[in-house]
């Protein structure tokens, strides 16, 4: 009699939340920090690139070529009232520095700390927003393994000129249309595309579904 009972018990019933705590716990669970880095890993994919620009006084001393290979994303919650994350995203460069009379090649490990903020918005939207960082804040460690190289770096201060360039191959890149598609979020809609493949994992498919 007591087993019958036990078995035809109801299963413990979880703890009521308001709707305002189910929206943030939503928003925070949904958007946790390895979907983050990961959505940003796959959004901009594997390699980037870009020039060759001017650069140097007037941006006619030389002419600068990127090519950047991207390294996974690691990063933490940041603390605050809107769900923030640090994320670090290395780049493995080679730059190429067109000079008038001559052509030298720099290979650089860089770092560049994004800072990203979740914003909600009516009636039931999400917006990703990338803050890109201050040029001394570009992690970079330049090598070069000709002789001019390293004498034009101690020369011209190529480090800072070259942090401004990665800064502006970022702002570039972030503010292309594929960009802003994947940080502007529709729930309602995205949730009317998904709905039929979610429906399917808790309504009956089949006659004997039913049964139990």
């Amino acid at each position: 009699m007591v087993d019958a009972l036990a078995e035809g018990a109801p299963a413990e019933v979880a703890e009521e939340s308001s709707y305002e705590r189910f929206g943030v716990n939503w928003v925070r669970r949904v958007l946790h920090r390895e979907r983050i880095l990961r959505t940003i890993d796959q959004l901009l994919g594997d390699q980037i690139s870009l020039g060759p620009i001017g650069a140097g006084p007037g941006r006619a001393f030389a002419s600068v070529s990127f090519t950047g290979t991207f390294g996974p994303t690691t990063g933490s919650e940041l603390p605050g009232a809107l769900l923030s994350y640090a994320i670090d995203l290395p780049i493995s460069v080679v730059f190429q520095l067109d000079l008038p009379m001559d052509k030298l090649h720099f290979n650089a490990e860089v770092v560049i700390p994004l800072v990203l903020v979740v914003h909600t918005e009516e009636p039931l939207k999400l917006r990703l927003e990338l803050q890109t960082p201050a040029e001394d804040q570009i992690g970079l460690e330049l090598k070069t393994d000709t002789r001019r190289g390293a004498v034009l770096r101690k020369m011209t201060g190529l480090d800072s000129e070259l942090r401004r360039f990665v800064l502006k191959v970022i702002d570039t890149e972030l503010s292309k249309p594929y960009v802003k598609r994947a940080m502007y979020l529709d729930m309602e809609e995205l949730i009317d595309h998904a709905w039929p493949m979610l429906s399917e994992t808790f309504l009956p498919q089949r006659p004997e579904d039913r049964q139990s």
